[in-house]
């Protein structure tokens, strides 16, 4: 028999199109799930941080004397001076910041002294016035520091801004100059004044939803005073002259608004040019201005900048001054200006009425014109004439009121300006006739006899006579009183 042969045929299957798809998608799903395993823990992970951060922050590691406030390990800014930490005012549930000011060796008139002061700025609340709660003495390391509780903000000050934006538009720059004025027109009519002391870009700070600006550090001025004692309690670059030698007042607050001013207007640091504070001391005492003066674009800014640095301190301008001042003056659309340069004799003063909006200038001048008018100091009243201009169909009834007030604030600047010179006069006078007085008296006393002798001689040479009086030598007639007559004005703003 014939061997059966056995034929095995191997069909050989190739993958077809249908088939290559859906291993794709499998892999694609794989690598989907893998990925959604991996963001699943990420994000596990995430929340665990989160979770401890939050009981970090709910966990309090100090409290107040009377409970109110918490303190959290949270770090939220750091000087040389003192550590900031986040609080929390349980009374409000508002944030705090909490301040612990490095060890301070401080007398028993000193702390006293502090907890008057602290005591008063607890009672101070002003839009522009960062709030201070509270204060305490706290034993830390076997040592005691100053606990300050304020108002926290989170936005930054104006020197973080600086260095950020390099240029602060005029805009800004006015707005946040009137506010820093408004603070300290409210520190210095306090009743005894509040000095600052130490006003800088460093402690002026933004508050984040209204990007209105505050005033901070008010505490630290007076520990910085007790720990330096006689040495420098401020900032070289912001201090007045007078602040060296420690007798001073509210007006160094203006010099250092000045400086301020100067800083937001130039984005340059004050007497950046000097290499130590002893160079900048020399520079101050002697009246040089920093070299970023020269630097200011703007007129109207370097002559308000130049009014508040003023070495004599009676030169300067006050604050309610500043606050009149044309350049800071609110947005109303009117402004009333100097028509001529004022020497300080005239009665009846020239003044421009500028109205900003074209739509009151009711077509008789132009955008570009102003109204000129004149104005006796001692006889017309700012509402009159106002009115008078309302009647002449100069201006709209509806800016009387705007008007009056413009001119009022112009005027009362020019009165207080030419009272300031008045006084700057009579200093000058007085010292003056102090000088020709010692120069007088040295004089007389060199032409009064040395020796009783030489004084018997000048009364004459005949021997007195026994048990009678002598007659006293006459004294030469000289007038030594100078008498200097002043003419003053009175403004009757």
């Amino acid at each position: 028999l014939a061997p059966y042969t056995v034929r095995v045929t191997v069909s050989k299957e190739y993958p077809t199109e249908g088939s290559g798809v859906a291993d794709k998608r499998e892999e694609e799903e794989e690598e989907k799930g893998v990925a959604r395993a991996r963001a699943e823990a990420e994000q596990r992970e995430a929340e665990k941080k989160v979770q401890e951060d939050e009981e970090v922050e709910t966990k309090a590691v100090g409290t107040s004397p009377d409970g109110r406030f918490l303190k959290f390990d949270i770090e939220i800014g750091r000087g040389s001076f003192k550590t900031v930490y986040k609080g929390l005012d349980t009374e409000t549930t508002v944030e705090v910041a909490w301040c612990e000011l490095q060890d301070r060796k401080l007398s028993r008139s000193e702390r006293q002294r502090f907890k008057e002061e602290a005591g008063m700025l607890k009672g101070l609340q002003h839009p522009n016035i960062v709030r201070f709660y509270d204060s305490w003495e706290l034993p830390s390391k076997g040592r005691k520091c100053i606990v300050l509780v304020t108002e926290l903000m989170t936005s930054g000050t104006l020197k973080t801004y600086l260095k950020r934006f390099k240029v602060m538009k005029i805009k800004v720059l006015r707005s946040w100059c009137r506010q820093i004025l408004k603070g300290l027109h409210f520190l210095h009519t306090r009743a005894p004044p509040i000095i600052h002391r130490d006003l800088k870009c460093d402690n002026i700070f933004i508050t984040g939803p209204t990007g209105s600006v505050k005033i901070g550090d008010l505490g630290l001025a007076t520990l910085k005073r007790s720990s330096f004692a006689k040495s420098v309690i401020g900032t070289p670059e912001f201090m007045a002259p007078e602040m060296y030698e420690e007798k001073y007042d509210e007006s160094v607050d203006v010099y250092a608004f000045g400086m301020c001013m100067l800083e937001m207007a130039t984005s340059e640091y004050p007497y950046s040019e000097c290499q130590n504070p002893a160079q900048i001391y020399r520079r101050v005492t002697s009246g040089v201005k920093p070299g970023s003066f020269d630097k200011v674009a703007i007129p109207e800014v370097k002559e308000i900048i130049e009014g508040c640095i003023r070495q004599n301190k009676d030169e300067r301008y006050a604050i309610k001054d500043l606050l009149n001042h044309a350049f800071f003056q609110e947005e109303t659309g009117v402004r009333v200006e100097l028509a001529e340069e004022d020497d300080g004799e005239m009665i009846a003063i020239k003044l421009w009425l500028r109205i900003e909006d074209v739509k009151k200038l009711k077509g008789k001048y132009k955008d570009n014109e102003a109204i000129e008018f004149s104005f006796d100091l001692h006889r017309d009243v700012p509402e009159d004439v106002a009115q008078e201009m309302v009647e002449s169909g100069y201006v709209c009834e509806g800016d009387h009121k705007t008007m009056a007030k413009a001119i009022r604030d112009r005027v009362s600047l020019i009165c207080r300006k030419r009272e300031q010179r008045q006084q700057v006069r009579a200093e000058q006078e007085k010292r003056k006739q102090e000088e020709e007085q010692k120069q007088l008296s040295s004089e007389s006393l060199k032409n009064v006899p040395s020796s009783q002798g030489s004084a018997q001689s000048q009364c004459g040479s005949q021997p007195p006579t026994p048990g009678l009086a002598q007659p006293e030598c006459e004294e030469p007639d000289v007038d030594h009183q100078l008498h200097y007559m002043q003419s003053g004005m009175t403004c009757k703003c």
